[in-house]
């Protein structure tokens, strides 16, 4: 599937003369991709696409940072859903883009998500992001066998933040693979209080237990299967 197919696809939906009109503008070349590749009109096309898919209920959304970089830790499991859900409802929450760590440096398909806010899981690239005052989301490892519990979380993954004195938040995010219903439910940046060679893993282990609490405590039962 190239490009210009995958926008038609998300096109449809959006009125008419709006869509007839950002198309236009991307034959023509004029339409703005960053130097890590993110295309915001290709989401803003995508967004109502994208709503019809999930509903998404955003919870402490007062915690993402309104300017300025910082790291979005959240749970993951197998599937494609969450990465998605996290940008679109932080999106909708408070108008930034999220640069979901993780991409396949790999054509055609690496090169199409970047346009989504992909990024490579290499610590240069999330360091140049926080720099840039840009949130970045970075997955725990897959758990295999729960949704309650977040899988590890690695430790030079954060060497960028402590880098760059970005915070650091915890995101739990609730819902069902081939469900409609998301929660992103943010918690409280994690401070770390270690200097040194363990400053990363002791803030590893703050991030992972600060995301169980939101999975148990912070979510009615129902919610889990």
């Amino acid at each position: 599937m190239t490009v210009l197919d995958d926008l038609v696809g998300v096109a449809r939906g959006l009125p008419g003369a709006a869509t007839a009109t950002q198309l236009s503008r991307r034959v023509q070349g004029r339409h703005h991709v960053d130097e890590w590749g993110l295309d915001p009109e290709l989401v803003a096309l995508a967004g109502p696409t994208l709503s019809l898919r999930w509903d998404i209920e955003v919870i402490g959304a007062e915690r993402i940072p309104a300017l300025g970089g910082g790291v979005l830790v959240f749970n993951r499991r197998f599937g494609w859903s969450k990465p998605w859900v996290l940008a679109r409802g932080v999106r909708q929450a408070s108008g930034r883009f999220v640069r979901t760590v993780g991409v396949p440096d790999l054509a055609p398909v690496g090169p199409f998500l970047r346009r989504f806010g992909g990024v490579l899981d290499r610590p240069d690239e999330i360091a140049g992001l926080l720099r840039a005052g840009h949130l970045v989301g970075l997955p725990t490892a897959p758990h295999r066998w729960s949704r309650q519990r977040a899988g590890a979380l690695s430790v030079d993954r954060l060497e960028a933040a402590l880098e760059t004195s970005a915070p650091v938040i915890p995101v739990a995010l609730v819902g069902r693979e081939a469900g409609r219903a998301w929660r992103v439910v943010v918690g409280d940046p994690v401070a770390g209080t270690r200097r040194g060679p363990l400053a990363a893993a002791e803030l590893a282990d703050a991030t992972h237990r600060s995301i169980q609490t939101l999975l148990h405590d912070s979510l009615p039962s129902g919610w889990w299967p």
